[in-house]
């Protein structure tokens, strides 16, 4: 077996196969490590951030039978440019693990993979790895032995990440709703339809994304510009994302896109992905004119439903512990987070003042809650002013 770097990102769309043989032949795939995703990724952020792809792949003689997707971004802290090595698909997606056959013991890919990462130490200053499935395989590996040869300075849990058991008994599924809550939802749905017809329907064919998403946009800066905080979909490049991702996935035949309306009038778009097991719920936005009907319960009500009927096993709320979750009788699992160096000159005074800093921060935070408790009336700052630029 070989051990390549690759730095261009056309080599990623090489390497990774279709869906489908990329679902049936490696390990814990999720909709995240499909091609179509990751391309709309790289495309959003590379308009964004300078990056520099760095692929890892494996290969017994010539067949891949590993990738890991990385890209090194540049980080300025304490006054210092760093090069921070972080997986594909940070921040805009979920469940981020190397992508390994099945063929193959994990543990042995891995423990590969890292080896090469680590000579490679000169070209990276820090490796941070979020979104980690807990009791995923890549979590057991770097818990128990993926970490000899690095010096890590953190390990914690992240986000939260609620999910629904559903099968083909709806009745039986609707019995873990909150009682109060599903009741509620049943009696928008009457209302609803006493006034006229409520009808739920999904995206089918690709000339219908850009209108549904466009009302997605409309609804969701509608909802929320009468807050203090202004849609994330405002900005040209958020909305260009969503509408080359949504393209790519249906594409792949994972995109899950529906809507609810009322007499013709969309109260509700959800953004979200299927692969035929589990369900994504990714983003939806409501017309808040229907606001006092819970459309957002409501469009959720249909799609778990569906999901039943359709003999899925999941539906994924992904990361993130809103309140709504709670309504839904859901499971929490969760993510976990790793930040690594390596024993390199510049990745050890990162690691140095990182701690510093972390320290000093804490410090201040502590200083600060006893001000505010009355315990202290001032505080001396002792040039804490600039923790990063």
């Amino acid at each position: 077996m070989k051990v390549i770097i690759h730095k261009e990102i056309d080599s990623l769309e090489k390497l990774l196969p279709k869906w489908e043989i990329l679902y049936r032949d490696f390990r814990e795939i999720t909709v995240f490590q499909d091609i179509g995703w990751v391309k709309s990724w790289w495309y959003y952020k590379s308009k964004k951030d300078k990056m520099t792809p760095f692929i890892i792949e494996i290969r017994d003689e010539d067949k891949t039978i590993g990738i890991i997707p990385l890209y090194i971004s540049q980080v300025r802290f304490a006054r210092f440019n760093f090069r921070l090595l972080k997986p594909i698909g940070s921040e805009l997606s979920d469940y981020l693990i190397p992508i390994l056959s099945k063929e193959y013991s994990a543990e042995k890919l891995l423990s590969l993979a890292f080896k090469k990462i680590r000579e490679d130490k000169l070209n990276w200053d820090c490796m941070e790895w979020g979104d980690i499935p807990a009791e995923s395989y890549f979590l057991n590996f770097l818990s128990n032995q993926g970490l000899k040869k690095y010096s890590l300075i953190e390990r914690e849990k992240a986000d939260i990440c609620p999910f629904l058991l559903v099968n083909k008994n709806f009745e039986e599924v609707k019995k873990r709703f909150s009682k109060k809550f599903m009741n509620n939802i049943l009696y928008n749905e009457r209302r609803l339809n006493k006034d006229g017809e409520l009808k739920y329907s999904r995206v089918t064919s690709e000339e219908e994304i850009v209108p549904i998403l466009n009302k997605f946009f409309e609804l969701h800066i509608e909802r929320w510009g009468i807050t203090n905080t202004p849609s994330k979909f405002k900005g040209v490049e958020e909305r260009e994302f969503l509408l080359l991702a949504a393209k790519n996935l249906f594409k792949s035949n994972l995109l899950h896109l529906e809507y609810l309306s009322h007499n013709g009038e969309i109260l509700g778009v959800l953004f979200g992905m299927s692969d035929g097991i589990k369900n994504y719920i990714y983003h939806f936005a409501i017309n808040i004119k229907f606001g006092k009907y819970s459309p957002g319960s409501l469009i959720i009500y249909y799609l778990i439903l569906e999901a039943c009927r359709d003999g899925h096993e999941i539906v994924d709320f992904l990361r993130g512990d809103e309140k709504y979750k709670e309504n839904w009788g859901d499971f929490d699992k969760y993510n976990v987070k790793y930040i690594f160096f390596n024993y390199s000159i510049r990745s050890s005074l990162f690691k140095a003042l990182k701690h510093f800093y972390m320290h000093e921060y804490s410090t201040i935070l502590s200083e600060c809650f006893k001000i505010l408790k009355g315990k202290r009336k001032r505080i001396v700052h002792n040039n804490y002013s600039n923790f990063a630029d």
